[in-house]
């Protein structure tokens, strides 16, 4: 059986034209493949850009913690308040007429503003007392938590006829500012 020349350009026609029709209908399909090909990569690039970031804030996170860990343990706190009374009572001695014979706490002024910041209060602590008294004192505020500067300190003998042998009463005057923050008085962080 032969195919006449007919019925072959009939056949070559209809393959033609399926494949035709089959190129005509995958063609979007390969197009939209193309260009979801470029969006995939685009995101994988993301992602990717996403896990090297979540890796960056896991590190400065760290750092963060250890700075904040290296403040609390090297920085004093700064209070919202003065809290004079809590000083006073931190720093206080008992008074038994022979170490301590006599201590007194006066705020010397108002509050004055530093750095615009902080309220620096001036108080001073009078003794009566003897050297290791004076010092206790010191190391106290030394110890406190919170920022407390030593602005001066004068000591004299209360009694000059006295011999000198280390065992006399000593009348120390010790100026210090109490630094706080009140609350919107800008940024206190530390």
């Amino acid at each position: 059986m032969k195919m006449v020349t007919g019925e072959r350009l009939a056949v070559l026609g209809t393959l033609t034209a399926a494949a035709l029709l089959i190129w005509l209908s995958a063609w979007p399909d390969w197009k939209t493949a193309d260009a979801r090909q470029t969006q995939l990569i685009e995101l994988q690039h993301k992602v990717g850009g996403i896990s090297q970031a979540e890796e960056a804030l896991a590190a400065e996170t760290s750092r963060l913690a250890d700075a904040r860990k290296h403040r609390d343990l090297e920085c004093r706190r700064i209070p919202d308040t003065a809290d004079v009374a809590g000083l006073m009572q931190s720093l206080s001695l008992e008074v038994d007429g022979h170490t301590v014979r006599d201590q007194t706490f006066t705020v010397m002024d108002r509050p004055s503003p530093e750095a615009n910041r902080f309220q620096v209060l001036p108080l001073r602590v009078e003794l009566d007392a003897d050297f290791q008294s004076v010092w206790s004192v010191l190391e106290r505020a030394e110890g406190l938590p919170r920022l407390v500067r030593i602005s001066g300190l004068e000591m004299t003998l209360i009694d000059q006829k006295q011999p000198v042998d280390g065992s006399q009463p000593l009348r120390a005057s010790l100026a210090m500012d109490v630094v706080y923050a009140p609350p919107g008085q800008g940024d206190t962080s530390q």
